[in-house]
C-alpha cells in the first residue's frame, strides 16, 4: 500500500506521541512536576475546547495549543495550523491602566534597529507623591509603536534617575526619561509581585494608545490599582 504524504505526516505525528508518552514519566500533576505532558485530545467541537481550556487555566497553566493534525509547523506564520489559546484572551479585568513611561531598555535582537527593546511603566503614589512600577513590558506593541516610543523618549531622555521614580533595582532601566509620556495600557491581570515598587505587577500587558491628553499627574494610582486588584478576586 503506497501511503500519502498526508498520511506519512500523520504517522509520525502518533510515533512521536507515543515517545513522548513512553520517555517522559510523572504523577501529571502540574503542581509537582516541572516537566508533564499534555494531554492530547482530537475534538471537532468548539464547546469541548473551551472545556479542554477552562480545565487547563485551572490547573494553573497559560492554556492550550490547538494545531490541525496535518498542519505543518511554521515559525512566525503558523497560518493557523498551530494556534495559542491562552488565558490572555480570557481577561480578569477589563479597565485599561494608565502608566507613565519612566524610562526603556536598549533593544535586543530585532529591536536592535529601533533601540529600545522594553519600557519601564509607572502608576502614581499620590500620599508619597512619587511614581511606582507596575510593569516592564517588551511585548504588545507593533513595530510602528516601538519607533514611535522611542521618537518620542528621545526628546525627554536624563542622565540619571528622578528621585520621585521608586525603582527595585531588578527593575532598573537602561535610560530614563523625564515624566512626559503617558500611554494606556491594557492587561489581562494584576497580581502581587516582590519585583515592582507598586506591589502589583500587569499580566499580559500590551499599549492601547499614547495618551497625549493626560499629563503625568493624571496616571492611574496605586489605590485605583489595588481596587482592580481587589475587584478582580471576586470574579
Amino acid at each position: 500500500m503506497v501511503l500519502t504524504s498526508l498520511q506519512v505526516r500523520f504517522w509520525h505525528f502518533k510515533k512521536r506521541r507515543k515517545y513522548l508518552e513512553k520517555i517522559l514519566k510523572n504523577s501529571g500533576n502540574v503542581y509537582k512536576n516541572t516537566i508533564i505532558l499534555a494531554s492530547e485530545d482530537i475534538v471537532t467541537d468548539g464547546d469541548k475546547i473551551e472545556s479542554i481550556f477552562d480545565d487547563a487555566v485551572s490547573k494553573g497553566l497559560e492554556g492550550i495549543v490547538a494545531k490541525k493534525l496535518l498542519g505543518v509547523y511554521k515559525p512566525g506564520a503558523r497560518e493557523w495550523n498551530w494556534i495559542k489559546f491562552k488565558k490572555s484572551y480570557s481577561s480578569y479585568i477589563n479597565d485599561t491602566i494608565d502608566c507613565l513611561v519612566m524610562g526603556y531598555d536598549f533593544g535586543k535582537g530585532k529591536r536592535t534597529g529601533f533601540g529600545i527593546g522594553a519600557f519601564l511603566a509607572g502608576i502614581y503614589d499620590k500620599k508619597n507623591d512619587r511614581y511606582l512600577t507596575v510593569a516592564k513590558i517588551g511585548t504588545g506593541l507593533s513595530d510602528i509603536e516601538w519607533k514611535e516610543l522611542k521618537k518620542r523618549s528621545n526628546k525627554y531622555t536624563i542622565k540619571k534617575k528622578l528621585p520621585e521614580y521608586f525603582v527595585d533595582d531588578q527593575s532598573e532601566a537602561d535610560i530614563y526619561i523625564k515624566p512626559k509620556i503617558v500611554v494606556e495600557i491594557r492587561a489581562d491581570e494584576i497580581t502581587k509581585s516582590p519585583v515592582h515598587t507598586a506591589g502589583y505587577a500587569l499580566r499580559f500587558p500590551r499599549l492601547e494608545r499614547f495618551r497625549d491628553d493626560k499629563n503625568p499627574s493624571d496616571v492611574t494610582t496605586i489605590e485605583e490599582v489595588r481596587k482592580i486588584y481587589l475587584s478582580q478576586s471576586k470574579k
